[in-house]
């Protein structure tokens, strides 16, 4: 029988929880550790900055404190976005040695289950270019990965509802007329699951979404819980992802574009 896979699924979980979980499950792993899964949603919002962007060159640090919204920068790359509970959280923390050894492939892998799960729903579901996952080439999700450690990481949500106007307004962008036509191209380009089919629950897309990741892996995924250490970690890790020297990390180098989607970008004049 194939080895099975971790499964956390933490719920409803604090903000700082949703990021740390998977940091320190990555951190931890050796080729011994079983490779794991985990599932979330955020109880408040917050947003996550890439790994390898400038705070204050992609955000505005002023208008996020206005809104009090925290800003954690993760140890994977991808685009700075805002976070709620109105978005499923898949994280897949595996081995380096358990995972095909280029980028692309580990997309097409740990990234087939999300997209099996928006089929299932009737969704004309695709994953573009890498590692975005579309909907009638609308994006649906947000994706992004990495090395930690011995770790291969991929972590991803499904959208049932966004907040376009939030997002828009945190950006750090040239002009209101820059950020009028960022809006607009948010609400152009980026689409629902309650957009594509109205009020759906989210746990059934959860039910789907485990499932769709046991058949895609060709492995069982067996339900596990957090240990103390793990626990104890993930405060740790907090202080790191929330600290002023973490969040400056990366120099404050003028970006040319502001990204929408794999599909759209808005060149900076």
């Amino acid at each position: 029988m194939p080895e099975p896979i971790r499964l956390i699924q933490l719920g409803f979980a604090p903000y700082w929880q949703t990021q740390t979980v998977f940091h320190a499950l990555a951190e931890a792993m050796t080729d011994e550790s079983s490779d794991a899964i985990i599932i979330c949603r955020p109880s408040s919002p917050y947003l996550s900055l890439g790994f390898h962007q400038s705070f204050d060159a992609v955000l505005d640090r002023a208008e996020c404190a206005r809104r009090q919204l925290p800003v954690m920068r993760r140890q994977v790359g991808g685009g700075a976005t805002y976070l709620d509970a109105n978005q499923i959280f898949y994280q897949c923390v595996f081995h380096r040695s358990r995972v095909p050894p280029v980028s692309a492939a580990i997309f097409a892998r740990l990234l087939e289950a999300p997209v099996a799960t928006l089929r299932r729903l009737g969704l004309n579901a695709q994953l573009h270019e890498v590692n975005e996952i579309e909907v009638d080439e609308k994006r649906i999700a947000g994706t992004g990965g990495g090395q930690i450690e011995e770790a291969c990481v991929v972590v991803g949500n499904l959208l049932f509802d966004f907040d376009y106007e939030t997002m828009a307004q945190v950006w750090r962008v040239p002009s209101e007329a820059f950020r009028d036509l960022a809006r607009e191209a948010l609400r152009a380009n980026i689409t629902t699951l309650r957009a594509q089919l109205g009020e759906i629950a989210i746990p059934t897309v959860e039910r789907i979404l485990i499932e769709e990741y046991a058949r895609a892996l060709g492995r069982p995924l067996k339900l596990d819980q957090l240990t103390p250490a793990e626990c104890e970690q993930m405060r740790n890790i907090r202080e790191k992802l929330e600290s002023e020297e973490f969040l400056n990390l990366q120099s404050t180098a003028s970006p040319k574009s502001l990204k929408i989607s794999a599909r759209v970008s808005i060149d900076y004049v």
